[in-house]
């Protein structure tokens, strides 16, 4: 035991010091917090969860072309808002080597795939992390790091982080829109949304207690938009019901950011907003390099919907010119113009402008 309490205090020391030579450098890391469209693998690792991004195609564009637990072919838009501002992407927290250094020079992602602001979200799906349980696990990561670094150095370290929260898709999507969820009948629209943003308002007054400073929450698409909306409709059209809910929760928590950043002791809170932007790629695709913004490019042929990409599915001739990937999320090509656009409105300089996978 003396042996092993030797061993702890050097490595504590050493990574005390790197952390604050780090830090004075200006090296800070991401604390992602979110659903399938910022997920980077903790589903996989949930083997009971029936949202996984486990099989092909999933991940084809993205380093060896294997599955990597991104509901995409390649990109999410929070790797590609990290990348762009020069910051490291986050691991998964669920990744078995992540350790007190990865954590340190990397951060933690603990998006999952079928999460949502509200427990109840995503049931169905068995195995998923809700934006509390997400809290939860990071509140883990801190008495972690506590122990690794001391108190002071990691409450510098957290103090000094990036945090992202990507939320509320599911909601809806997973939870309102269908009747065997309670919060279908016990609410209208407007009562769910405000439901929705009060609990959102708890959860961030929560990460500001545990040390969130610069925070930013990415606000909802067009989600009546997506194929699998198109599809359950006579027309093929967007749902216009499904998107005003997006656009009225988007309005209420845009105002609750502002003033949470105004309230909360040296916060900054902002709302990230490409709404309008997604809306005209999916109207106009044409314009922005696109061919098709109405189908899925991982299909079954003409059995849909199919809900995933799956291994039987076949691809569309390229990638690139289809703004979504599957029947619920983005393309890479989509998430990247998603994510310029995003950071364009929040007036952050893009130092790296590399499109690495």
């Amino acid at each position: 035991m003396a042996a092993m309490a030797r061993e702890r205090k050097p490595l504590a020391v050493a990574l005390a010091v790197a952390l604050l030579l780090g830090l004075c450098r200006g090296d800070v890391v991401q604390f992602i917090f979110g659903d399938s469209l910022s997920d980077v693998g903790n589903n996989n690792y949930l083997t009971k969860s029936l949202a996984r991004a486990a099989t092909p195609w999933y991940g084809i564009d993205f380093g060896r072309g294997m599955p990597n637990g991104r509901f995409c072919n390649g990109r999410t838009v929070a790797d590609i808002v990290g990348d762009k501002m020069g910051l490291p992407r986050a691991p998964a927290f669920l990744d078995p080597s992540l350790d007190a250094d990865t954590i340190f020079k990397n951060g933690v992602n603990y998006a999952s795939g079928g999460g949502g602001i509200l427990n109840e979200t995503s049931s169905l799906f068995i195995q998923r992390f809700s934006l509390y349980k997400q809290i939860e696990l990071f509140q883990g990561t801190q008495a972690f790091m506590r122990e690794k670094i001391g108190a002071a150095a990691a409450d510098k370290f957290f103090g000094e982080g990036y945090y992202v929260v990507a939320m509320g898709a599911n909601d809806f999507i997973n939870n309102y829109l269908l009747p065997v969820y309670s919060d279908s009948w016990t609410y209208n629209g407007d009562t769910f949304v405000r439901y929705m943003v009060d609990t959102l308002e708890a959860q961030l007054r929560l990460l500001h207690a545990l040390g969130a400073r610069r925070l930013t929450f990415f606000g909802l698409g067009p989600m009546g938009c997506i194929p699998l909306q198109r599809y359950l409709t006579s027309s093929g059209g967007c749902q216009e019901s499904t998107n005003k809910l997006a656009r009225s929760f988007n309005a209420q928590a845009g105002a609750l950011l502002a003033r949470l950043s105004s309230s909360l002791p040296n916060a900054t809170f902002r709302f990230g907003d490409a709404y309008d932007y997604f809306q005209d790629i999916i109207d106009r695709p044409y314009m922005h390099g696109f061919n098709n913004s109405r189908a899925p490019c991982c299909t079954l042929g003409r059995i849909r919907p199919t809900l995933t990409c799956t291994p039987l599915s076949t691809l569309c001739k390229d990638r690139s010119k289809y703004v979504f990937w599957d029947e619920y999320h983005p393309t890479d090509r989509a998430n990247e113009l998603i994510a310029l656009e995003t950071l364009r409105k929040l007036n952050i300089t893009v130092v790296n402008n590399a499109t690495s996978s």
